[in-house]
């Protein structure tokens, strides 16, 4: 395994208890207290080779009883025991090599002892029998008095570190193996775990199900799922691609997975590796606790994505699917060596989100799709706090699964593929995966692929953006002198440099449109301030600094009114550049600027650049731009009409109100209704209460409307 800790690094992993001020004297809240210890990769005393779990579940008692037999290969001589993870569990027995074996037990960690010490690298078989009614890792849902038709289920959920909870293991994820599930259930019920059904087989009033997975996975990996299912199956190039609903849900099942297989072909594709495993399963779980978990071969998906042909007007489970799908490369085949490099997990799985979205859907979906996630990242490092994407300072593993992890590294990758463009990019991709593939990795190693490739260190390019915290928060100037037929363009960098925050490297685009002309020079952005006194033919109609949007930063335009009127009616290509002229022209708020807002609002061909548009218009909060989001409230596109409802609410008293009445009595999306029923709160009018009340009786997908109505109350 390689230990090598990345240098380039390494001096930012253990700043993260300090707080940081930006340059308006904003204090950054800590990502953890002071003194928090740092959390090294785990210890190995043995090699896990394989994972046999006999099981019997029981729905009466929620309680599951089985043997762990784990196959292992001592590492050094003299191991005189093993130390498994095993929470909160019944210990009966333990065996090794077939043996009664001394052990002790604390309730967290089972100690084996060996009578004598084996040979290194001898496998011998360690089977742990145990019970246990398990408090996580292992959930029974079903019907209750509350929820007399909630469907019966059984469902594991290893990730961080909870397969510890239902069965003995070495739970951390720098150890991989093969496994397998025999497993009892009742006569009739479907079960799913990971790889290959080997056999079912009838005994009495129940059935037992032989799962098998040869690719070896870590712990947190397998999984088991069992219930009353229906299956639908699918292929790709020979590989059975299939989904497993509740019976009645299979219409709703194919809004949510249908395209699958497509997706399957796209990441194989791009990646350069094929679909490394023997299937790949889809089931949904009542309850579940979080939106999907990539078990290999056998993903886990909250029943929440499943909906209806109304709610699929604006509701999609793409991201959720091609989020879980990416994650068989990136995740399962190769996986973080330990929870500090989780973002090879977490960011590569968020960022295919937004290659399918290019694929599927084109750049425009996947740029606004982009920008979600850079609004996701941006509210957590202002709101919350500021870390780099890699730091092992930490309490537990799932304070890293957030909006640094999964978000901004999505976009690192993001930016890092069009800094070295598709074909390196994807070259790099390619050695990475087929390099450490059934291995544990950490960000050394997408790096050494990456200069392998390219031929170029970027050792400053993971320093800020991975092992840093923060990003570039620019400034941007352009002013025509007619004189001397020059632009005067500076950039400057106005976050507050710190231990955290550096001033960033910044390889930048710049596109100059004029009456006639056009050019896109390209500019290395490395001090606190750039200016450059630029010769054109022309005055130029549209200065577009990082066409494209590809660059992670934020960006405040300083621009006359013509330029960004321009630019949010005549960047037709690029759907972010007008994003951000709609954000400037809200801060100046003329009429001008309400008259562009208010025309493009009605007629942009694209639902974001719409929605940012009323977003605008609600921050002018003039009569001229309550009277244009009035008169857009029909806008096509649903998403669009849930933009205008959500602005609408920013006006108190009867006008707003009347308009967001009409829209949540009829509308065809449930999502618009919930909105208006949201914002019509937010009025404060007399005519909002009767309206909102009788909006209770409406059903709605997960209940969006009726949730909606009490946030409006409050």
């Amino acid at each position: 395994m390689h230990n090598h800790q990345n240098t380039a690094g390494s001096e930012y992993l253990s700043c993260c208890a300090k707080h940081f001020v930006d340059g308006n004297g904003k204090k950054w809240r800590p990502f953890q207290k002071e003194g928090t210890p740092p959390m090294w990769c785990r210890d190995r005393l043995v090699d896990v080779e394989h994972i046999r779990l006999d099981l019997e579940p029981d729905f009466t008692s929620k309680t599951l009883k089985g043997r762990s037999t784990l196959t292992v290969r001592p590492i050094n001589e003299n191991t005189k025991f093993v130390e498994l993870d095993a929470c909160e569990m019944r210990i009966s027995a333990v065996q090794v090599a077939g043996k009664p074996a001394e052990f002790a037990y604390d309730g967290q960690k089972l100690t084996i002892q060996f009578d004598k010490a084996p040979a290194a690298d001898r496998a011998l078989e360690i089977a742990v029998d145990y019970s246990t009614k398990p408090r996580r890792g292992a959930y029974f849902v079903g019907p209750d008095e509350h929820y007399p038709n909630k469907h019966r289920e059984m469902w594991t959920q290893g990730q961080d570190e909870d397969s510890r909870f239902w069965f003995p293991c070495f739970d951390y994820p720098n150890e991989k193996a093969s496994s397998e599930i025999i497993v009892k259930v009742p006569k009739g019920m479907t079960s799913l775990s990971n790889g290959k059904l080997l056999s079912k087989t009838v005994e009495g009033k129940h059935e037992i199900h032989h799962w098998r997975q040869e690719i070896p996975h870590v712990a947190y990996l397998v999984t088991l799922v069992v219930g009353d299912y229906v299956k639908v199956e699918q292929e790709w190039d020979g590989l059975e691609v299939s989904y497993l609903v509740p019976p009645g849900r299979e219409e709703d099942g194919a809004r949510s997975f249908d395209k699958t297989p497509r997706m399957v072909e796209l990441f194989s594709k791009v990646t350069g590796v094929r679909y490394p495993y023997e299937k790949y399963s889809q089931i949904t779980a009542v309850d579940f606790i979080f939106g999907g978990m990539e078990n290999t071969t056998a993903t886990t998906q909250t029943e929440l994505t499943l909906h209806d042909a109304r709610a699929h007007l604006d509701f999609s489970s793409e991201g959720l699917v091609a989020h879980e799908l990416a994650h068989q490369w990136f995740g399962d085949f190769v996986t973080c060596r330990d929870w500090s490099h989780a973002w090879l997990n977490e960011g590569f799985a968020t960022f295919m989100e937004i290659i399918w979205h290019e694929h599927e859907h084109g750049w425009a979906e996947a740029q606004y799709y982009a920008e979600g996630d850079m609004k996701a990242y941006l509210a957590e490092d202002r709101g919350s706090y500021r870390r780099p994407i890699v730091t092992n300072v930490y309490r537990e593993p799932l304070d890293l699964f957030d909006r640094h992890l999964y978000q901004k590294g999505a976009l690192v990758l993001h930016h890092l593929r069009f800094m070295v463009g598709d074909r390196l990019f994807w070259k790099a991709i390619k050695l990475y995966l087929e390099r450490h593939g059934r291995q544990s990795v950490i960000t050394q190693n997408l790096m050494d692929a990456f200069q392998d490739v390219t031929g170029k260190n970027l050792e400053w390019f993971f320093a800020q953006w991975v092992f840093g915290g923060g990003h570039p928060e620019l400034k941007v100037s352009a002013k025509w002198n007619d004189a001397t037929g020059q632009l005067e363009f500076s950039v400057t960098q106005q976050q507050k440099k710190d231990e955290l925050t550096a001033i960033f490297r910044l390889p930048v685009k710049v596109k100059f449109v004029w009456e006639g002309g056009e050019e896109t020079r390209e500019f290395e952005i490395t001090e606190a301030s750039h200016r450059y006194f630029i010769s054109l033919p022309k005055r130029p109609k549209i200065v577009l600094f990082d066409p494209g949007n590809t660059v992670l930063k934020t960006v405040e335009l300083d621009y006359g009114e013509d330029l960004l009127i321009a630019q949010l009616k005549g960047a037709a290509d690029d759907v972010m550049a007008r994003v951000h002229a709609a954000r400037e022209l809200g801060k100046k708020g003329t009429a001008a600027a309400v008259e562009a807002l208010a025309e493009v609002l009605k007629h942009d061909n694209f639902w974001g650049v719409q929605a940012e548009c009323a977003e605008a218009l609600a921050k002018i909060h003039n009569e001229a731009a309550h009277n244009a989001l009035i008169a857009a409230r029909g806008v096509k596109n649903p998403k669009a009409r849930r933009a205008v409802a959500s602005a609408l609410g920013e006006w108190l008293g009867d006008k707003s109100a009347n308009a967001l009445t009409s829209l949540l009595k009829k509308d065809e999306s449930y999502y618009v209704e919930a909105e208006a029923a949201r914002a019509l709160g937010k009025t404060r009018s007399g005519l909002a209460f009767d309206a909102m009340v009788k909006a209770l009786a409406k059903e709605s997908h997960n209940d969006v409307i009726r949730s909606s109505v009490f946030s409006g109350f409050c």
